[in-house]
């Protein structure tokens, strides 16, 4: 397979090597080109030698070179893109622990009708309708930024 893309890329090479270029200029003045000889009423014909150059080919140390350094670039790249990847991810899972915490503290606020909290002092205390409010609404906004 190899074998005939490189026959085909010199067939298609030594075919544009090979073309003619002419540059006429027409009664009107202006100036023409083709790959045919220009007509007979041409005023003045020119025929261009239009030389297919090759590029210049670096050493191969330099070549090298610098396909090492884009090999280098490309694996950062791809590191940095892994590295945000695992953030994003991590982030994900962390907002959906933050969800489920407060869709767990909501429906405790909602659904019971005497909530106690501990006091601090090995004591119960009751909420009061203001304080189970102020939270339904804390668990409420916290639902909205979390759970997307």
């Amino acid at each position: 397979m190899k074998i005939f893309v490189c026959l085909g890329l010199a067939l298609l090479w030594s075919m544009t090597a090979n073309a003619q270029v002419y540059k006429w200029v027409d009664e009107h003045g202006k100036i023409q080109y083709g790959d045919q000889p220009p007509p007979g009423i041409a005023k003045d014909r020119q025929r261009l030698n239009l030389r297919t150059t090759t590029p210049s080919n670096p050493p191969e140390s330099n070549k090298s070179k610098s396909l090492s350094e884009e090999r280098e670039e490309f694996d950062k790249r791809q590191k940095q893109r892994k590295e945000e990847e695992v953030k994003q991810l991590a982030k994900t899972e962390e907002n959906k622990k933050k969800c489920i915490d407060a869709q767990t503290q909501l429906r405790v606020y909602t659904d019971s009708p005497r909530l106690t909290v501990p006091d601090g002092s090995g004591g119960v205390s009751y909420v009061d309708d203001d304080a189970r409010q102020r939270k339904i609404n804390d668990a409420n906004k916290a639902i909205s930024t979390f759970c997307k």
